[in-house]
């Protein structure tokens, strides 16, 4: 059995090892088998063999087959997805929170690819390609290219910073300004954990942020990433001294004071991606596409607002 997929490299992964890329997107996959691939020519960089130690640029596209006899084909799966905007060269979609953006070789089914190959805009050997992820937990848009020319117009986008996207969160408490800048390098700390956070050395990392609502102990707060690093939102934000409600990596404190003081507490990390807004690069158009919260974060909102209670 082979695995077959193709992505996109993301800011975030700029300057990323081949090999430890193509390991973080398959999962636990043994970086011998990576290597050997690599090695073999099943893994490419924008259509050529590379090696292993090979540094990645964000917009790079990476492409791989790999052997998984323990695994099986990724199969379509026949449920509705939201769709916020169709052409011919792109759909965009609002993931639920709660799914994987891809499988792994964990988890084959019940995933947004999964949901795409069964969609009436793929098949006859077109296949969707998914143009950027979100985080299991994080609900809301995700652009998916419909053929290969769209990929490679919109693969720019990415590299050059012509894709903005804005976030809406509820976290804890609220910042001490109603809005601002945080500008904190991220990087990566193998022996620590969370790998991901605030480090001297990491890479340039800012995020805009402004208070729209305060909900009690909760705000609802918009993020504009000006950079687009791993967990950004969500490390800026506990930077801040209010991690998002219901993220337990980042702000676990905050979130176990909380349900001690209140008893509401979240099953997620409630970080919905709200917006993008791009240049078209094929029919030039301004486009904004826009993702209605999912209801457990719409709940917060209402007249007479609505927490979940832990048992």
């Amino acid at each position: 059995m082979m695995v077959e997929a193709e992505v996109i490299v993301p800011e975030a992964a700029h300057w990323r090892r081949l090999d430890e890329f193509v390991r973080e997107q398959v999962g636990e996959w043994p970086v011998a088998a990576i290597r050997r691939a690599v090695a073999e020519g099943r893994i490419l960089v924008n259509a050529r063999p590379r090696t292993a130690g090979w540094r990645l640029r964000a917009g790079d596209r990476v492409a791989w087959r790999l052997a998984a006899a323990r695994d099986v084909a990724v199969p379509p799966e026949a449920f509705a997805l939201p769709t916020l905007y169709e052409d011919e060269f792109i759909l965009a979609i609002a993931k639920p929170p709660g799914m994987l953006s891809h499988p792994t070789p964990k988890e084959r089914a019940g995933t947004l690819l999964n949901a795409l190959l069964a969609h009436p805009a793929f098949g006859r050997g077109n296949r969707p390609m998914l143009l950027h992820r979100l985080d299991r937990d994080t609900s809301g848009v995700i652009l998916v290219a419909k053929n290969d020319r769209a990929t490679q117009a919109f693969a720019p986008l990415f590299r050059e910073g012509g894709l903005s996207k804005a976030y809406v969160a509820l976290v804890i408490g609220a910042p001490e300004a109603p809005s601002g800048l945080v500008d904190a390098p991220i990087g990566r700390a193998p022996f620590l954990w969370p790998r991901w956070r605030i480090l001297p050395d990491g890479k340039p990392a800012q995020t805009r942020f402004s208070v729209e609502r305060t909900l009690g102990a909760l705000s609802l707060t918009r993020f504009e990433p000006i950079t687009g690093r791993t967990h950004q939102i969500r490390i800026h934000a506990a930077h801040l001294g209010c991690p998002v409600a219901g993220d337990m990596v980042y702000g676990r404190r905050a979130n176990e004071r909380l349900f001690a003081e209140t008893g509401a507490c979240a099953p997620r990390h409630l970080l919905h991606a709200a917006e993008a807004t791009f240049l078209h690069p094929l029919d030039k158009r301004e486009l904004s596409v826009k993702a209605p919260l999912p209801p457990d974060m719409a709940a917060y909102l209402m007249p007479e607002p609505v927490s979940i209670v832990c048992p």
